[in-house]
C-alpha cells in the first residue's frame, strides 16, 4: 500500500514537472514570438484600416503558416522578432511610426537603420515620397523540403576552396552533390556569400508572366517600357519539385535563367539564356538571339555587366539582385557587420509596399518598410575591370536573401541601389517577386520592375526554355 502511494505520488510529481516543462516551452521567446507577429499584424491592420494590410494579416493567420514557421524557427533557434527584442533599439523604432521630412531630423538614430537613399527621397522630386511607414516584422522562411535537406546535411558538410567553390566532404563540388542550405550561421563573408547564393530565387522554378521593366527619367517620366517573360530553374540539388536531384541534360549546371522580350515591337523576340556552371573555371553559357539580325550571339562574362536593354538600369549580373559568379580570385567577400535595416516587406502576395504609380515611374505617397535582422557583406572587385568596385549586400537572417544592396563605381561613389518586395507565400515558404526598384543616384534615373509571378504556369515549364534555339521560336 505504501509502495502504491509512493508510486502515485511520483506520478503526480512527474506529471506536474511535465506540465511545467510544456508550459515553459510554450512560453519561450520563439513560441511567443510566433503568435505575437501574427497578432501584431492583425492589430496593425485594424488600426490603419487599409485593405492591403488586412489582406496580409489574413494570409498569415492560418495553421499551415504557423506550422512551417515553427519548423524553421525551431531549427534556427531564433526569429526576427526574438532578435529585435534582444537588441538595444530606439524606443520609437516600432510599427506605426511614419517618417516624414518634418520629423526626420528629430530621429538622428535612423541613419543606423534606414539607407540614406530613402532619407533623401523624403525631400526630393526624383522618386520623391511623402513618408515611410514602419509595419510589423514578419517571420520569413523557405520551403519545408529545403529545411529537411538542410537538416540531413549534418554538421560541417562543406568547405570553400581557393577558387571560392563550395566543396563537400568528399572533395566534390557541393552544388552538384548536395542539397540544402550551407552555413546557416556564417562566420565570414565567404560563408555568407554561399548562404545567399543558395537561396537562389526562393523557389526551384520561377516564371514572371509578364515582367514589366520601365526605364524612368529624373523627372519620373517614362523613357522606355519593356514587357517580357522571364524564367529561372534550379538545375542541381532539387528537393521540392520534379525533376528531383539534378536535371538530366544539364550535367555540371547549377542554375539557368531565360528572358524573352514581348514588347515593344522593335525588340520583340529578343531572347537571352544564361546557364551557370558549378565549376568556377567554366564560363557561363550565355547566348542572346537578336531578331532583327536573325542571329544568335555568344556572350562572355563581361557582357553580364551590360544593361539588359536601353534605358534600363538592370544589368544581366543583377538578375536576382546579385548574380555575378562566385570566384575568390576575382572578388573578395568580407563580412562587414550584423544589425538591422528598414526595407520593403515581402508582402507582394497582398500588395506593393512601394505603391508605384500606374506608369511605374513614380512612388505615390507612403512606402511601407519593416525592420529586418541582417548580415552585411561586401563584394570587392579584385580585377580592377568589373563595372562596380564594390557591392554591399544586406542579407536577411531568416530568408537569406537581399534586403538592400548598394553598388559603387570605380571611384568608390554610390552608383546604383537595389530594393525589392518578394511575392512570398506564407503557407509554402516559396518566393518570387512583386516589385524591384533600381535607382541610379549619379544620373538620377531609375528602373522599376513589376512582376506577375505565375504560380500555376510554373508547373508547365520545361527545359526547352533554356535552349536559345528553342526559346527564340516561342516569340
Amino acid at each position: 500500500m505504501e509502495s502504491e502511494m509512493r508510486s502515485a505520488k511520483l506520478k503526480n510529481i512527474l506529471a506536474g514537472a511535465a506540465g511545467f516543462v510544456a508550459l515553459a516551452v510554450a512560453s519561450t521567446p520563439a513560441a511567443q514570438a510566433q503568435e505575437d507577429y501574427i497578432a501584431k499584424w492583425k492589430e496593425f491592420a485594424a488600426e490603419t484600416g487599409l485593405p492591403e494590410h488586412q489582406a496580409w494579416a489574413d494570409m498569415l493567420d492560418n495553421d499551415e503558416t504557423r506550422a512551417l514557421e515553427k519548423a524553421w524557427s525551431d531549427y534556427r533557434g531564433y526569429t526576427a522578432t526574438s532578435l529585435i527584442e534582444a537588441a538595444d533599439l530606439p524606443d520609437d523604432l516600432k510599427p506605426g511610426l511614419i517618417i516624414t521630412k518634418d520629423n526626420l531630423a528629430s530621429m538622428p538614430w535612423l541613419a543606423d537603420y534606414l539607407p540614406q537613399f530613402w532619407m533623401d527621397r523624403l525631400s526630393s522630386e526624383w522618386m520623391g515620397i511623402e513618408g515611410i511607414r514602419i509595419v510589423p516584422t514578419t517571420h520569413y522562411y523557405m520551403q519545408k523540403p529545403l529545411l529537411d535537406a538542410t537538416k540531413n546535411l549534418g554538421p560541417d558538410p562543406f568547405s570553400i576552396n581557393e577558387k571560392g567553390e563550395l566543396i563537400d566532404k568528399n572533395g566534390q563540388n557541393g552544388l552538384l552533390t548536395k542539397a540544402g542550405l550551407p552555413f546557416l550561421n556564417p562566420k565570414n563573408g565567404d560563408e555568407l556569400n554561399w548562404l545567399f547564393n543558395s537561396h537562389g530565387v526562393g523557389t526551384e522554378d520561377l516564371w514572371f508572366n509578364p515582367v514589366v521593366m520601365t526605364g524612368c527619367s529624373a523627372k519620373n517620366k517614362v523613357e522606355r517600357t519593356y514587357t517580357a517573360n522571364m524564367w529561372w530553374r534550379k538545375m542541381a540539388g532539387r528537393v521540392g519539385k520534379a525533376p528531383l536531384g539534378n536535371v538530366p541534360g544539364f550535367e555540371g549546371v547549377a542554375e539557368a535563367g531565360a528572358l524573352l522580350l514581348t514588347s515593344p515591337r522593335d525588340v520583340r523576340g529578343l531572347a537571352g539564356v544564361r546557364v551557370r556552371f558549378a565549376d568556377a573555371d567554366k564560363d557561363d553559357n550565355f547566348k542572346l538571339f537578336i531578331p532583327t539580325l536573325r542571329r544568335t550571339r555568344t556572350l562572355t562574362g563581361t557582357n553580364g555587366q551590360d544593361p539588359i536593354a536601353p534605358s534600363l538600369e538592370l544589368t544581366w549580373d543583377e538578375w536576382r539582385s546579385q548574380w555575378a559568379k562566385t570566384d575568390k580570385r576575382k572578388f573578395k567577400y568580407t563580412m562587414v557587420k550584423e544589425g538591422f535595416v528598414l526595407a520593403a516587406p515581402e508582402v507582394g502576395a497582398a500588395y506593393d509596399p512601394y505603391r508605384s504609380d500606374d506608369a511605374r515611374c513614380g512612388l505615390t505617397g507612403i512606402v511601407d518598410m519593416e525592420l529586418r535582422p541582417v548580415w552585411v557583406y561586401d563584394i570587392d572587385d579584385l580585377t580592377n575591370s568589373y563595372q562596380y568596385s564594390k557591392k554591399r549586400v544586406w542579407v536577411d537572417k531568416e530568408l537569406y536573401y537581399t534586403q538592400w544592396m548598394e553598388m559603387f563605381d570605380r571611384r568608390g561613389n554610390l552608383w546604383r541601389a537595389w530594393g525589392d518586395s518578394r511575392w512570398w507565400q506564407p503557407t509554402t515558404g516559396k518566393a518570387m517577386w512583386r516589385t524591384v526598384i533600381i535607382p541610379n543616384v549619379i544620373s538620377k534615373r531609375h528602373t522599376i520592375m513589376s512582376q506577375t509571378s505565375d504560380w500555376e504556369g510554373v508547373d508547365e515549364m520545361d527545359n526547352a526554355l533554356f535552349d536559345i534555339d528553342k526559346l527564340r521560336d516561342k516569340r
